[in-house]
């Protein structure tokens, strides 16, 4: 191939990946994700002194993905009411952690209790959800299910007609999605997750990731590992895990019923079984279990019109807020992240 083949291809190559639907590319945020980061992590006050890094935090996040990636769509997830509801009842004490009140903001005199801090995190949850009204995106949250859950069932839905779909958050469960056409972008470790990057890092495929977090256990959500199998060992007995092949429990139960003798750490598999299939079915985002009805909400809200970006409102919103010391080039900023997503929600029409 000559210089001159080698630059059509890649031009080419250009071509294709630049979208050309609202649909073809698909940027879902991980919404609760997000603004808990955002909350925790962003200082700005307005000029009356009030923290509002939740809102500015949270805007200026999933712009920069926007403006970065260049998504033909942005959709934002959120838990809906009542979302743990199912995964309790696999394990009772399923995010029981969350209960305990602990501080977000440490350092910050503003919230001298966590009453006024939480009463800060409400109120400036709900002035975002106004803010995104106001912006090109899609915005759902579904009562009874969580926002995992959702986030799943989108990409299973668009899987064929997208050329693309990125997952933003920094929560690894959704690793066990990627294939071919979706991947993962961690804001925080600024890293993209594709198969490729996945095994590097975990020698695990993502089709069996589900079952190797069965093993680590997810202490944010508190959910216990197996004490004494770290990943090191894990890979080490049950080193199929880096295949494409998706390896099964039944899969898992008979190596270690054949190879029992060989190792404690088979024995210690069996032993704690019931462990391993909870921990399996509480973070496998493809054992969908959605109501019919629900589904259809989430469809009818997806395949509705995109909202246009609304500068008028959100600019009403702002002055509101007094927001102008932290967000200082606001035109600019709603220009140069919104209007190609507005564009394409006008297609949606």
């Amino acid at each position: 191939m000559n210089k001159y083949q080698e630059l059509f291809k890649q031009l080419q190559k250009e071509k294709e990946s630049i979208p050309q639907g609202p649909d073809d590319h698909l940027m879902i945020f991980d919404g609760l994700n997000t603004f808990i980061r955002s909350f925790s992590a962003t200082p700005s006050t307005n000029e009356d002194g009030e923290h509002i890094g939740g809102i500015t935090g949270f805007l200026y996040s999933i712009g920069k993905c926007v403006r970065d990636f260049k998504p033909s769509r942005c959709i934002i997830v959120f838990d809906g009411v009542g979302g743990s509801k199912r995964r309790k009842k696999i394990y009772k004490d399923y995010k029981g952690n969350r209960a305990n009140k602990t501080r977000l903001r440490r350092h910050d005199h503003h919230m001298p209790s966590i009453e006024d801090e939480q009463k800060a995190m409400r109120h400036q949850f709900s002035r975002l959800v106004s803010y995104l009204d106001a912006l090109p995106v899609t915005f759902l949250s579904m009562d009874g299910i969580e926002a995992d859950d959702t986030i799943a069932y989108i990409t299973e839905m668009y899987e064929v007609k997208s050329k693309k779909i990125t997952i933003v958050s920094t929560d690894r469960d959704f690793y066990q999605l990627i294939n071919d056409k979706i991947q993962i972008w961690s804001p925080i470790k600024k890293k993209l997750y594709d198969t490729s990057k996945l095994l590097d890092e975990f020698q695990v495929h993502p089709k069996n990731y589900v079952l190797y977090r069965a093993f680590t256990g997810d202490k944010s959500d508190n959910i216990p590992g197996v004490m004494g199998i770290g990943p090191k060992t894990l890979l080490k007995h049950i080193p199929n895990l880096n295949n494409e092949r998706e390896y099964e429990l039944d899969d898992l139960w008979e190596v270690c019923n054949k190879n029992i003798d060989d190792s404690k750490t088979y024995k210690k598999i069996l032993d704690n079984e019931n462990i391993i299939s909870d921990n399996w079915r509480l973070m496998n985002l493809k054992l969908l279990d959605i109501p019919a009805q629900t589904k259809s909400n989430i469809r009818k809200i997806m395949e509705s019109p995109t909202s246009e970006l609304d500068k008028i409102e959100f600019r009403r919103l702002f002055m509101e807020d007094k927001m102008w010391a932290v967000m200082k080039n606001l035109p600019d900023w709603l220009n140069n992240t919104w209007l190609s997503l507005s564009a394409f929600a006008q297609k949606t029409k």
